[in-house]
């Protein structure tokens, strides 16, 4: 199965933890919470689900806006954000979505690179087709 999620890749941002009357409370940050609702939201109209115990191969593609200030010699986003924090973003949106939980996942591939218009390409299979 291939999905193309049209918005530009952001990493997963750590979730904040405060101190408010005495009490401590964790929340996502909102553009992180965004993101993953907008993706799910791109997902939603998929049909296919893999429920729990089925193995699955993704490969993950980030396609980044390239800044005017890089170097027209640079031809690959080699810096911050990590490519691991676009994975966690997306994985987290799709648990529920596309997958029973992240944990069928047994095998992973992430690229990232320079694309106009930014977007996330997936490709998802049962492990072993």
């Amino acid at each position: 199965m291939k999905i193309t999620i049209n918005q530009e890749p952001i990493p997963k941002a750590r979730a904040r933890t405060v101190v408010r009357n005495g009490k401590v409370m964790s929340f996502t940050p909102k553009a992180t919470a965004n993101a993953e609702s907008s993706i799910r939201a791109q997902i939603a109209q998929n049909k296919e689900f893999y429920p729990a115990g089925v193995p699955l191969t993704i490969k993950m593609w980030f396609f980044i806006s390239k800044p005017p200030s890089i170097s027209k010699k640079r031809t690959m986003p080699v810096t911050r954000p990590d490519i691991d924090n676009y994975c966690k973003l997306v994985l987290d949106a799709c648990n529920k979505y596309l997958w029973a939980d992240d944990s069928q996942i047994v095998s992973l591939e992430a690229f990232k690179r320079y694309g106009t218009p930014p977007h996330i390409e997936l490709e998802i299979a049962k492990f072993g087709e």
